[in-house]
């Protein structure tokens, strides 16, 4: 049996006839799967290259979405409308995107995940599996926010190390930014740990790393700029040349005027005797002793008078004089005497006039000045003081002004604020720099709330917390070395400082660094919002 089994595989084996047929049947399943693959596969990389080109795009427009506030809440449905936008084979084959806020590189919520699917039912994938084809795409976009730096304290040294101190021993707290423009390493430095809240923490350079516990760091940041730099204070010409006075106090007076006539009448009186207890008698014209009678009269004149007069007549008299010996000797002598009367006529009254009081108070007026120095109490008006030398705001005074602007024109000017005195006063007004000074619109909004403009002094200029400050406005002051001991403000008045270098310690109180219009303080720059695909 396995003889002839033996025998007949050989005598296959020898023949060659059909070979041809046997092997395309034997290849044809292999031939036609291929091809179906092939085609499929062709499919399948058209749905995979599209459906992900339309993640990409959704996952980017996500992001965008969520790096601006105005639009974040609609991510999701911004992605869905981008990555529709960007179908065309898979058109009505794709699931509706699943749109997810993720966490990329240790942020939180700070990308954007598209994912989807495509599925249609191909002829060889579908004999084979039994099902449609699916295929799947994602992608992720990360995202930052667009920030705009905004501070109320900067110092605009460009490289300076320590530009900006902060003591140990201060307290209160700003939530309103502090900004170095400084490069150096350590532009923002802090003498101790205070920890006393002071917002956003800016630098072009480095910020030591104990203020991580007052706000927020954000370091060597480009782009930043002093938003005053390109200002310069209104022109003085035309402006009057003035000088500080203090008046002399004195009391006010109270008055009425009337038109006063006087009738003067004076006869006489005669007697014969020894002495002036002797007979009447009359002397006429051309005895011995003889004086004519008088009548005079004078007005109406006007007159003043401080208590209120009665109009009408007033008659006093007949007033005597006494007796004088006028001729003769013995009994024969002759005595005369006046008899005086007097009426007085007062016509319509008018008045009262008051006559205000000076009370002592100087009330400086806009102007150009060489120098001011307090010695009374003083009320700056409304408007620009050009001061070519220094200003001293006194011991022991009140000094008050709203809406006023001092300009310090020298280079060596001197502010002196360390003192006893009582100090009130508020930064000029938009309205004014317009109206009164033909400031331009676009630099009036910059210098709206300018207290000291003081742009070229590079003395030093101190606070040590004597005087009872209430400011509310801008120091710009970019060339000098501030030093604040002390508070600059109470109150709800705010103020911003803008100085070369500061160094704030002591018992300064930070409550009142904020913006005095109510605003987030002085734009110092601004950080764009960035996308980047990541997955």
């Amino acid at each position: 049996m396995f003889a002839s089994i033996r025998r007949t595989m050989r005598e296959l084996k020898r023949s060659t006839s059909g070979n041809a047929v046997m092997l395309v049947a034997l290849g044809m399943p292999a031939l036609i799967g291929s091809s179906g693959l092939a085609v499929d596969f062709s499919q399948w990389y058209l749905w995979k290259r599209e459906i992900q080109f339309a993640v990409d795009q959704g996952a980017l427009a996500g992001a965008w979405a969520r790096s601006s506030s105005t639009s974040s809440s609609t991510f999701a449905s911004r992605a869905r409308q981008e990555f529709s936008a960007n179908l065309a084979a898979t058109r009505g084959v794709t699931s509706t995107p699943t749109v997810t806020l993720r966490n990329f590189n240790g942020g939180t919520n700070n990308a954007v995940e598209v994912t989807a699917t495509a599925s249609k039912s191909l002829p060889f994938t579908t004999f084979i599996t039994g099902s449609d084809a699916v295929v799947a795409a994602s992608a992720m976009a990360s995202f930052s926010q667009s920030q705009t730096f905004r501070t109320c304290i900067l110092s605009v040294n460009p490289n300076e190390n320590r530009s900006a101190i902060f003591g140990n021993a201060i307290t209160g707290g700003t939530n309103c930014g502090v900004g170095a423009l400084s490069t150096a390493t350590q532009a923002i430095y802090e003498t101790g740990d205070s920890e006393v809240p002071l917002g956003d923490i800016v630098s072009a350079g480095g910020v030591e790393d104990t203020f991580s516990n007052n706000g927020t760091i954000h370091e060597n940041v480009t782009g930043l700029s002093n938003p005053y730099s390109g200002l310069d204070a209104p022109s003085s010409s035309g402006q009057s040349a003035r000088t500080y006075s203090c008046p002399t106090a004195s009391a006010g007076t109270t008055s009425w005027t009337a038109p006063v006539t006087v009738r003067t009448v004076v006869t006489y009186e005669y007697r014969r005797g020894a002495n002036s207890n002797g007979t009447n008698i009359t002397v006429t014209s051309g005895q011995p002793g003889y004086m004519a009678p008088s009548d005079s009269t004078t007005g109406p004149t006007t007159t003043t008078y401080y208590t209120a007069p009665t109009a009408g007549t007033n008659t006093v008299g007949p007033t005597n004089s006494s007796w004088d010996n006028v001729s003769g000797t013995g009994q024969n002598r002759i005595w005369r005497r006046s008899v005086t009367t007097t009426t007085t006529t007062i016509g319509t009254v008018t008045g009262p006039v008051t006559t205000g009081a000076n009370d002592g108070i100087a009330r400086p007026q806009p102007g150009i000045y060489t120098s001011i120095s307090i010695n009374c109490e003083t009320r700056f008006q409304p408007g620009i003081y050009w001061i070519s030398g220094s200003i001293d705001f006194g011991n022991n005074r009140r000094v008050s002004g709203s809406d006023v602007m001092f300009v310090m024109t020298g280079t060596s000017n001197d502010i002196r604020i360390n003192s006893t005195s009582i100090v009130t006063l508020s930064g000029i007004t938009e309205a004014t720099l317009t109206g009164t000074y033909s400031v331009s619109a676009s630099d009036a909004a910059k210098m709206k709330n300018m207290l000291f403009f003081d742009k070229n002094n590079t003395s030093d200029f101190d606070i040590n917390g004597r005087a009872t400050l209430d400011l509310n406005g801008v120091l710009y002051m970019p060339s000098r070395e501030v030093k604040i001991n002390g508070n600059m403000s109470s109150g709800n008045r705010c103020i911003m400082l803008v100085s070369d270098t500061f160094w704030i310690t002591g018992s300064a109180n930070l409550t009142n660094f904020c913006a005095p219009d109510g605003g987030g303080g002085m734009q110092i720059g601004e950080r764009p919002a960035s996308v980047r695909l990541v997955a």
